[in-house]
C-alpha cells in the first residue's frame, strides 16, 4: 500500500494474480477468440480473467483446452454458465459419490454447470484447440467469502439443482415459463435459439431471458433485425454483451457527455458498460446482429429477489437519474441515427426504421 493510498487489491485480484492469469479490464474486448492467455497450472489448458466494467460482481474466465486435451476436475460455489466460442468437445457432471453424466457440444452451445457439482471439460478434436468463455460471479463470491477452500472445496451438494437422478437434465429442450423467458440447461445452438419479439426495447428487436441450473445469475439472448438499432438504454454494472452472429457497433456514452465511444461489435466481440453508461446496439451489416448477456446477479430471471424493479419504459419519461432508464427515438441525439443511415447507405442496405416523427428516421 502506497502512502496516501487506502485502497488494497480485492480478493478476486489477488486470485487472478495467483493463478498466473492475464486480468482485462475496461469496457470491452474487440475478439474473445485471438484474445492472449496465460498457461494454467490449477486446471490445465490457458485461461485468461475479466474485470470489466469497473466493477466485480460479474466476470468471465476465458479458457482454451489443446487438442484431444482436457481440463482437470472442478466444482465451486460460484454459478456459471459455459459458452462455446470455437472447437468441440464435452463436458463431464456429477455430484460426489454418484454416476457421471456427459454433455458434447460444438461452436455457439450454451451450457449450465449447477452450482458446486463437479465438472470436466475435453477437446474432441485431435489438432484444433477449442475456446469456451465461463460467464460467472465469482469475482463476487470469492469477494464476499475471502476464502478460496471454502469456494473451492466445499462439499456440500445441492441435490435440489442437480442430481443423476434427474436424467433428464441436460437432454429436456426446456419450457417457456411466460413471455420472453426460457427454462433449460443446455442450448446446443444459441444463433438458432427461437426468441420473442420487444418492441419495448425497439422497433423489429427480439430477446429471450434464460433461467439456467435455478441459478441467479440472468442471461438473455438478444436479437437485431438489419437496418435497426435498440434505444439507449442504461442500467447497474455487471452486464457483458458478448456478440454472437452479424456485424454492427455499440455507443457508449455517460450521462450530460458529448461524446459517444464507438466500439466494433463482430463475434466474440464483447462489451460490458459502467454503471450509469449509456449503451446502444446497432446493426450495420445483412444479416440479424444475436448478442448474448451474462447480467449482473439479483435479477434472476425466475427467482424473486427483493428489488423494486422498475420498468425501463415506465421510468423513460419521469426520472433520468434513475438506475434504469431508457431514451427513446423522438428523444435521442438526431446525429445518432444520422451517422447510423449513413453507414448503412455506404454498404448498400436500405432497411430502415419507420418514420417516428417529423424529424424521421
Amino acid at each position: 500500500m502506497t502512502s496516501g493510498n487506502w485502497q488494497v487489491a480485492s480478493s478476486y485480484r489477488r486470485f487472478v494474480a495467483n493463478e498466473g492469469a492475464p486480468l482485462y479490464d475496461g469496457s470491452a474486448l474487440e475478439d474473445l477468440n485471438t484474445l492472449p492467455l496465460q498457461e494454467w497450472e490449477r486446471r490445465g489448458g490457458r485461461v485468461a480473467y475479466t474485470r470489466l466494467g469497473e466493477q466485480e460482481n460479474i466476470n468471465l474466465q476465458v479458457v482454451e483446452i489443446p487438442p484431444r486435451g482436457e481440463l482437470k476436475p472442478e466444482h465451486h460455489l460460484y454459478e456459471s454458465v459455459m459458452y462455446v466460442l470455437q472447437g468441440r468437445g464435452a463436458t463431464t457432471i456429477w455430484q460426489e459419490g454418484e454416476p457421471k453424466q456427459t454433455v458434447e457440444w460444438e461452436e455457439n452451445a450454451l451450457l449450465a454447470i449447477p452450482l458446486n457439482a463437479w465438472h470436466q471439460e475435453f477437446n474432441s478434436s485431435s489438432d484444433e484447440p477449442c475456446r469456451v468463455v465461463f460467464g460467472t460471479n465469482m469475482a463476487h463470491v470469492i469477494n464476499l467469502y475471502h476464502n478460496l477452500d471454502f469456494v473451492f472445496a466445499n462439499p456440500f451438494s445441492f441435490q435440489d439443482r442437480y442430481s443423476h437422478s434427474r436424467q433428464r437434465f441436460f437432454v429436456d429442450a426446456g419450457s417457456q415459463l411466460n413471455l420472453r423467458l426460457f427454462e433449460t440447461n443446455f442450448i446446443p445452438d444459441i444463433k438458432n435459439f427461437l426468441l420473442d419479439p420487444y418492441p419495448e426495447r425497439g422497433k423489429r428487436t427480439s430477446v429471450m431471458r434464460l433461467c439456467m441450473a435455478s441459478a441467479s445469475l440472468s442471461l438473455h439472448i438478444a436479437e437485431i433485425s438489419p437496418g435497426t438499432y435498440m434505444t439507449a438504454h442504461k442500467h447497474g454494472p455487471g452486464a457483458h454483451v458478448l456478440c454472437v452472429g452479424g456485424e454492427g457497433y455499440e455507443l457508449l456514452f455517460m450521462p450530460g457527455e458529448q461524446s459517444r465511444r464507438r466500439v466494433a461489435l463482430n463475434p466474440t466481440a464483447v462489451v460490458s458498460p459502467r454503471r450509469n453508461e449509456y449503451h446502444q446496439h446497432f446493426n450495420t451489416g445483412s444479416e440479424p446482429l444475436r448478442m448474448l448477456a451474462f447480467k449482473e446477479q439479483g435479477y434472476s430471471s425466475k427467482y424473486g429477489t427483493g428489488k423494486s424493479y422498475q420498468p425501463a419504459l415506465s421510468a423513460q419519461d419521469k426520472d433520468p437519474n434513475a438506475e434504469i432508464f431508457q431514451i427513446s427515438y423522438e428523444k435521442e441525439d438526431p446525429e445518432i441515427s444520422a451517422e447510423y443511415y449513413r453507414e448503412l447507405e455506404s454498404k448498400g442496405i436500405t432497411l430502415r426504421l419507420p418514420p417516428l416523427n417529423q424529424g424521421g428516421h
